[in-house]
């Protein structure tokens, strides 16, 4: 069980450079495009790397995987998991990455047996004097429970800043620091049918 829990953590952290596909499947059924914040977002890559894993990435018009402004992604484990021990194994990692990187800070929200993580890591230069990406990521776990489809749903939305715009990136995260986390957790969660 631990073991499957911190392979399931890794496989939700969110990643700094993904690799485009030609193909992309939609594992979850789950209809398109979504609309979140009036803004409309379409299915732009997937994995589903082992049995119990599935992922799904969503695009606005103007974004591509290697360098977005926003992405909505959706990810879901099947297994008996607990939400309390996937938030506090992440809350974990983000605290050692924290140690070596001053910019990486994060608040828990607990709703109805549901949870959100808000946080915010970087990619800093070499010297570590210069962010090169900055990343907001909104997470919100729901557990599913039913005899299909047990599980861990994952929910969550990322907002990137670049190097060439990071004050602004930073300005905009300070004016409208609890927007998203509003927006992430009032949405009507999408139902998922696995293929």
């Amino acid at each position: 069980m631990y073991k499957q829990l911190k392979s399931l953590i890794f496989l939700l952290l969110p990643f700094f450079s993904l690799t485009a596909q030609n193909k992309v499947t939609e594992y979850l059924n789950i209809p398109g495009p979504i609309t979140i914040d009036s803004k409309t977002y379409h299915l732009a890559w997937s994995s589903h790397p082992n049995s119990n894993y599935y992922k799904q990435e969503y695009l606005g018009p103007n974004d591509n995987i290697e360098k977005y402004n926003t992405l909505i992604m959706i990810d879901f484990v099947k297994g008996d998991f607990k939400l309390e021990d996937a938030i506090n194994q992440k809350i974990s990692e983000l605290e050692k990455m924290k140690q070596s990187n001053p910019v990486i800070n994060y608040t828990t929200y607990e709703n109805k047996g549901e949870y959100i993580l808000d946080f915010i890591i970087s990619k800093n230069s070499a010297n570590g004097k210069e962010i090169l990406i900055a990343e907001r990521n909104v997470y919100r776990y729901k557990l599913i429970s039913d005899k299909n489809n047990s599980g861990i749903l994952l929910f969550g939305v990322s907002e990137r800043g670049y190097q060439e715009d990071i004050d602004a990136f930073f300005k905009n995260l300070k004016e409208n620091s609890t927007k998203m986390v509003e927006v992430v957790g009032n949405y009507q969660l999408p139902e998922i049918k696995l293929k």
